[in-house]
């Protein structure tokens, strides 16, 4: 076909029809598509102007939803209303490679995707080179006892004063590559002419994580970006970890989610978890395992203490509070309708033709099932269509939910604990 014929309209057409054949929702579909949520869009909203507005930011929230209708399509509108507003976003899906249970691993693998406004190229450092140190007295970054150990704001302020190899050395220590110490020893003192301070006691990854994530997101800020927006996606996947470890997840979720009541930092966490969760683990009897806002207190209070069995009661309070996280309700039959016509649309601009498919018989017979099938099924008519002339549509198959069964041992995909290094921040002096 002649690349002659492909309009801007056209090309963003095939895009849309693609990404959502992908099942990969991008700010072109989200803005094509008809908001199918405006409510949460309005929520989020205010959430972001009130963060932009002041020095406090709000507390996270969680949004939650049954498999397939539509989780990640609003986080990825929440991801680009925020960049539309000069936030910097990081944004992941747990997995088994990714948990909340570690809070410096997941800090490792947030931290060297954020995404910038206006860049394409993930990462801070073109950021921090335009920075100039002499500013950094009027950051909070310099501010005494901000954050719980002093290494990362020590890295970020070498990092400010140096380029070439040594820059790139406290840069990737700044995304969660941590430098031996002697290492920064000697890049401290040739950089600013005396020893690193010694430090009251060792950095822990398993302790001070969040003295990373504060350095940061006041970074983000230090270089005029409005805050920090951090945006998990299958969060419910925290279920299928063990009794501990979905103890201590639940725990760093509800820092992230800024719910503990401490210092906060300048960044904003929404985390979509399917209605599973609450389904399996949260809504047992009292008492049992199954039971996760009664046991998972007891277990916090027996190991760890008072203040830590408060902080998970906090949690699953505010948790399931619909004021505070709202749930993905199923979309209405008209609006549902719409998204399909629009999609008719769209694919008949993409491939240049014009499709004689009824939406609305789609709509009646894929039945009760989520948007995502829908969708699909609207795609794979409007394809066949395109091709054999014929208007057919196609069944539809339940989707798939992974269930949280229990073993003997508690629940059975428990990633690899990692353990902190040896002493690898003693006093330096």
């Amino acid at each position: 076909m002649n690349q002659e014929l492909y309009s801007a309209d056209r090309t963003q057409a095939v895009a849309v029809i693609e990404s959502l054949r992908a099942g990969i929702p991008t700010r072109a579909s989200t803005r094509q598509l008809p908001d199918l949520r405006p409510a949460l869009r309005e929520v989020i909203g205010r959430d972001l102007e009130k963060f932009a507005a002041g020095k406090t930011p709000p507390k996270g929230r969680l949004i939650w939803g049954q498999y397939g209708q539509g989780k990640t399509h609003a986080l990825t509108t929440i991801e680009h209303m925020a960049l539309d507003r000069g936030f910097a976003v990081s944004r992941i899906s747990l997995s088994r490679e990714v948990s909340l249970h570690n809070l410096f691993q997941f800090y490792r693998r947030i931290a060297p995707i954020v995404r910038l406004p206006n860049s394409h190229v993930p990462g801070i450092l073109g950021a921090l080179q335009k920075c100039d140190p002499k500013d950094l007295p009027l950051s909070t970054i310099s501010q005494e006892y901000r954050y719980i150990h002093p290494w990362p704001g020590i890295v970020l302020e070498d990092l400010l004063r140096v380029d070439g190899e040594e820059q790139h050395k406290l840069y990737s220590d700044l995304m969660g590559l941590r430098l031996p110490v002697a290492e920064l020893r000697r890049i401290h003192r040739e950089t600013r002419h005396e020893n690193l301070p010694g430090f009251s006691e060792s950095f822990k990854r398993s302790v001070h994580a969040l003295a990373y994530l504060g350095v940061l997101a006041d970074t983000l800020q230090f270089c005029g970006y409005t805050g920090w927006v951090i945006l998990i996606d299958e969060a419910e996947l925290i279920g299928r970890l063990g009794r501990l470890t979905r103890m201590k997840a639940y725990a760093n979720l509800s820092m992230l989610l800024q719910w503990t009541g401490k210092i906060q930092y300048p960044f904003y966490t929404v985390t979509t978890v399917a209605s599973r969760l609450q389904d399996d683990l949260w809504h047992g009897e009292i008492g049992s395992r199954r039971n996760d806002p009664d046991w998972m207190v007891a277990l916090a209070g027996n190991m760890l203490g008072p203040e830590k069995a408060q902080t998970l009661e906090r949690f699953f309070k505010m948790a399931l509070d619909p004021n505070q996280c709202p749930t993905i309700r199923p979309v209405r039959k008209d609006d549902l309708i719409r998204l399909l016509e629009t999609l008719k649309s769209l694919h008949a601009v993409a491939y240049a033709w014009e499709p004689t498919l009824a939406v609305e018989t789609v709509v009646q017979k894929i039945g009760e099932q989520p948007v995502r099938t829908h969708i699909r099924a609207t795609l794979e008519a409007l394809d066949l269509g395109l091709v054999s002339g014929e208007t057919v549509v196609p069944e539809a198959a339940e989707l798939v939910e992974t269930t949280m069964e229990e073993d003997e041992n508690g629940l059975a995909i428990d990633p690899p604990e990692e353990h902190d290094e040896a002493d690898t921040s003693a006093p330096a002096n």
